[in-house]
């Protein structure tokens, strides 16, 4: 006998939690649609804020993700819903058409692009800048790219910030050759990801310190995409220099220009290797409540748990309070034996895994948690 779903009883209100898990959007992206009068929930409690979802809606909410991910921009996604909603599939389908020609036009002009920048890459390089290329494994990239995307701040890049940080390269991926190993960095100021792919055969031309550049998501994603379709132990040689960085995969270069500003000093906060705390995080995934702001972590005996927060009996102090989606998202990278190492309510959560990689998630205030 099949297993019932949220949606099979088209009279229920659905929790954020089970939109999210239905149509793959975040619950923090519903949040958000929600603001924006795309995808508004057919019923918000009036004391506790909690959004419910009718199941008509799981419908919207796939088209939504669907659309989003190939680039429509919200006021066009409104308009599909709307047309969709009332049955008009044809008008629908028309707006959907239309951004398809601006993307295969689009496509057009970013290889002519492309081809400059091919041109500009292959020349020598003159301006005296310390330039690196080493090889490393396709799959060992992909993964380690794959790692950090969580991280990576969202929306197109954007100039200036009130503590005077240069956002745009909050969107990128921190592309960085370590010595003997290429890491990848992402932060959004709240949670930040370390990956790596260690090095294979002799380097081409490696500089005595880090040489590093900050990508764009979109390339990085290319790249990962390029990396997990070809022979996992065929190698992919980086260049990277200030200001540009190439990939070359399976014979082909994916190469970009670096995106403009510092990078922050991710050095000083984190610890590549594991210290006396670590604690067994397998399961903790699976009881994490994402539709709330926050959730404190109780730990007890070489594990970690969840505090209460809406009623209960609690579990004791909470040792640490963080947001249950960035949780969620980090420990959806760690793989099936993840651990969490705790220093302190107010320090660094780091969250490690099997591979060669780890995350660290910055704690919340604990408001409105049960002491």
């Amino acid at each position: 006998m099949p297993v019932p779903t949220p949606i099979d009883d088209p009279a229920r209100l659905l929790t954020i939690g089970e939109v999210a898990r239905e149509s793959g959007l975040t619950a923090s992206a519903l949040r958000f649609y929600d603001r924006e009068g795309v995808l508004v929930p057919a019923d918000v409690d009036a004391l506790t804020g909690y959004r419910r979802y009718a199941v008509v809606q799981v419908r919207a909410a796939r088209l939504l993700a669907s659309l989003r991910r190939v680039g429509m921009p919200l006021a066009e996604v409104g308009l599909v819903l709307d047309e969709d909603a009332q049955g008009a599939v044809g008008a629908a389908a028309d707006v959907v058409r239309a951004h398809e020609q601006r993307l295969v036009d689009g496509l057009a002009d970013a290889r002519r692009e492309i081809v400059r920048t091919l041109a500009l890459l292959a020349e020598r390089d003159i301006t005296g800048a310390e330039v690196c290329r080493v090889a490393v494994r396709a799959t060992d990239l992909a993964a380690a790219l794959a790692s950090v995307r969580f991280a990576v701040a969202p929306g197109e890049p954007v100039a200036g910030a009130p503590d005077g940080v240069d956002l745009r390269v909050l969107t990128g991926v921190l592309l960085e050759v370590c010595g003997a190993e290429v890491r990848c960095v992402a932060t959004d100021r709240y949670r930040l990801a370390v990956g790596w792919a260690l090095v294979v055969g002799p380097p081409v031309a490696v500089p005595d310190g880090p040489v590093g550049a900050v990508v764009p998501a979109t390339w990085a994603d290319q790249v990962a995409e390029a990396c997990a379709v070809v022979d996992p132990d065929s190698e992919v040689v980086l260049e990277v220099r200030p200001g540009q960085v190439g990939a070359v995969i399976d014979g082909e270069l994916a190469a970009t220009a670096a995106l403009p500003g510092s990078f922050p000093d991710y050095r000083s906060i984190v610890v590549t290797e594991a210290g006396p705390g670590v604690v067994d995080a397998r399961g903790l995934q699976e009881t994490l409540p994402v539709e709330q702001e926050s959730v404190g972590l109780v730990v007890r005996d070489g594990s970690v748990r969840l505090a209460v927060t809406d009623g209960g009996a609690a579990d004791g102090p909470a040792d640490v309070v963080v947001d249950p989606e960035f949780l969620h998202e980090a420990l959806s990278v760690a793989g099936p034996r993840p651990t969490l190492e705790l220093d302190g309510p107010r320090r660094p959560l780091a969250i490690r895994g099997d591979g060669a990689g780890f995350s660290v998630l910055m704690p919340v205030a604990p408001e409105g948690l049960r002491r």
